[in-house]
């Protein structure tokens, strides 16, 4: 095997690595420290949010108008999440060796014509159904006629283009460019990430409010036009913006330019067999067995470093009902809660979420980046326990709304378990960001990540078919619960590769949060 970063032989620790980087990098982290442009910070904070902002509408809005349109199953909300995550997972790993092979600015220019071209295709089907229904909120079946078929179709072929753009976009400017402007700077990669973070929070809490108030004070179909024309809208803004925010970070361009030399210096050296005496079916074979033999070297590969357990570990957490998506949301419209009671209850989830954010820079500075990240997933199964309690405990019957303690207990625990869910997801973030920063093929390797979290959330969406009556979600919720817990324990075999141990042995280390800082 000629790549040397392949072979297990030249594979070291987590632990290793880092501090080989580190030692490596010292004069370029501290010059980092004092080089980071807040106005070309800004500049990609904008294009971020804008993205955000698109994605979640699209998020909460898609879902929400089809348990409008089919109120009585969950069936139809299942299999739009089932195949358009089953995709993601098939086209992951080429979306993050698109940013790895091509031009990075190109390829988010053409992800943002795409993403905003399959989001217009969407609200124009749903539209089309809120008009056969026969009024905005009338019920309709997924398969009743041709025209709500065909419709349906296109819904689930535009969510799966918009998934995989959308995942292009995260690898190219929230992995990779995050990474290179950080400039090898631990405190830079940890604001950016931060940064980022929120604004997303932001646009989980501020979307669905705006997609409410739509449906509430116009009408399901005005909603419809209404977001298909801002998709156009910033589609333009962010066709014009990305170059702006690109051209403001000389790190970028001067990583990217390095990229396509050591492209060209591979290219090269490679010995291609002359294919021009080839038939074309043989030649599509072989380059279809070229990549998947690629995709094979590379999940060996990411599978031996140990941050793959810490990608495994966050991966867990996606095969749950447990969190305020399309699932859950028409298991609650089931009793009787209304659109904007549940946009306020995601809101307040979100904004659990943004202390999560803010708690994890103090846990990092208190505990370590690892423990910290060991104790917000922990954090997570302990307040989604009586979450999963009241689902089976005074839990009432479809159509009526629950006692005020169960609901109680459910969202005030569901809020609470968002702070220690979101707190972790930064902490594994920035584990994977160092853990590959020096590699060729980064991008390549986190996309697996995606791939990993997709086929948890694509189970998810199989569990929910076969339990698609609101009446047996209690079920999909303990599935949920135990996968979280088997996250949690994934990540204390990483916790003890990494460190040696899991837990201390001195009372004055068990309870770090409490010891002064010198």
């Amino acid at each position: 095997m000629q790549d040397d970063a392949r072979h297990p032989a030249v594979l070291v620790t987590g632990r290793q690595e880092l501090e080989a980087a580190a030692a490596a990098e010292l004069p370029v982290e501290l010059e980092a420290s004092k080089a980071l442009d807040r106005k070309a910070v800004a500049t990609l904070l904008v294009q971020h949010l804008s993205n955000s902002w698109g994605l979640r509408t699209a998020e909460f809005a898609v879902y929400l108008l089809l348990v409008t349109l089919f109120p009585d199953t969950l069936l139809p909300a299942s299999i739009y999440g089932f195949v358009t995550t089953g995709v993601a997972i098939i086209l992951s790993g080429w979306a993050g060796r698109l940013v790895d092979e091509h031009h990075n600015l190109s390829v988010v220019r053409t992800s943002i014509v795409i993403i905003k071209l399959a989001a217009c295709a969407q609200y124009a089907a749903i539209l089309a159904l809120l008009y056969t229904s026969g009024h905005a909120q009338g019920p309709a079946r997924p398969w009743s006629t041709p025209l709500t078929s065909g419709m349906f179709t296109v819904i689930v072929v535009g969510g799966c283009i918009h998934n995989i753009a959308g995942t292009t976009i995260s690898v190219a400017v929230e992995r990779d460019w995050v990474t290179t402007i950080a400039g090898g700077s631990s405190d830079h990669l940890t604001t950016l990430n931060t940064y980022m973070r929120r604004i997303d929070l932001f646009c989980k809490l501020v979307a669905p409010l705006f997609v409410s108030l739509l449906t509430s004070a116009a009408s399901y179909r005005f909603a419809a036009i209404f977001l298909c024309g801002v998709e156009g809208a910033c589609m333009s803004f962010e066709l014009f913006w990305i170059t702006v925010s690109y051209r403001r970070f000389p790190t970028s361009r001067e990583a990217q330019a390095a990229r396509e030399a050591a492209r060209h210096d591979r290219s090269h050296n490679t010995q291609e067999l002359p294919i021009e005496h080839a038939s074309l079916p043989r030649v599509l074979v072989r380059r279809a067995y070229a990549r998947l033999k690629e995709a094979a070297l590379d999940w060996r590969e990411f599978a031996q470093y140990p941050i793959f357990l810490s990608s495994l570990a966050i991966s867990w957490l996606y095969l749950t009902v447990l969190s305020f998506d399309g699932t859950m949301m028409s298991y609650l419209k089931a009793h009787a809660y209304s659109d904007p009671f549940l946009a306020g209850m995601r809101g307040l989830n979100v904004v659990a979420g943004l202390a999560g954010t803010l708690a994890m820079p103090f846990l990092e500075k208190r505990l370590g980046l690892v423990r910290a990240g060991n104790w917000s997933i922990w954090s997570e199964v302990v307040c989604l326990l009586p979450v999963l309690v009241v689902l089976y405990v005074g839990a009432p019957s479809d159509g009526v709304r629950a006692p005020a303690w169960n609901a109680a207990l459910l969202f005030g625990g569901m809020m609470l378990s968002r702070i220690g869910l979101w707190a972790f997801d930064l902490c594994q973030l920035k584990e994977l960001q160092l853990a590959l920063a020096a590699h060729p093929r980064r991008n390549s390797l986190t996309a697996l990540q995606y791939s990993m979290q997709n086929v948890a959330d694509m189970l998810k969406y199989v569990l929910t078919m076969a339990l698609s009556k609101p009446s047996q979600f209690k079920y999909a919720a303990l599935a949920s619960f135990i996968s979280v817990i088997v996250g949690a324990s994934t990540y204390l075999m990483y916790v003890k590769k990494e460190r040696g141990h899991v837990l201390h042995h001195s009372v004055g280390d068990l309870i770090p949060l409490l010891r002064k800082t010198n």
